[in-house]
């Protein structure tokens, strides 16, 4: 979905969101990139001096995380990155560990699986999250240089 459609769809439901939570959620719209508190929190300094401390970011994270509009992805580095998603949407990556770049799959892989997992095993899964490590094709050129 384009950045504006996203906007707009997330604008809809805007009124219960606190203020930090719609600047935030503002911030992670405009970039295509998984962020980190830290770097929502940066580029809301850059765009306004008086913008909300880190804490109030990290708070407005959860919170959004919560509503599911926006989802938290753990690259392995013991920092939790964001990016915006539809609600009861998720995302799948590939996180390169040479030069540390994410690549947003576009479907989801596990789904046949989790089918399969509840005619075998009657299991009903609520949820779950993939993250796939390698090298990128970029850091695999470099290395056989």
């Amino acid at each position: 979905m384009s950045p504006a459609g996203r906007a707009g769809r997330s604008r809809a439901g805007q009124g219960k969101l606190t203020r930090g939570c719609r600047r935030v959620l503002a911030v992670l719209e405009q970039t295509r990139e998984l962020s980190s508190a830290q770097d929502i929190h940066g580029m809301l300094r850059q765009a306004e001096p008086e913008a909300p401390g880190l804490t109030t970011v990290y708070r407005s994270l959860e919170s959004l995380v919560g509503m599911g509009l926006v989802q938290s992805v753990d690259l392995g580095d013991g920092e939790k990155r964001y990016e915006v998603v539809e609600p009861g949407e998720h995302h799948h990556h590939l996180i390169c560990q040479g030069c540390g770049a994410s690549v947003h799959l576009d479907q989801c892989l596990v789904e046949d699986l989790e089918k399969s997992i509840k005619a075998k095993y009657g299991f009903e899964i609520s949820s779950h999250v993939l993250e796939v490590f390698g090298r990128c094709r970029g850091c695999l050129k470099s290395s056989t240089k």
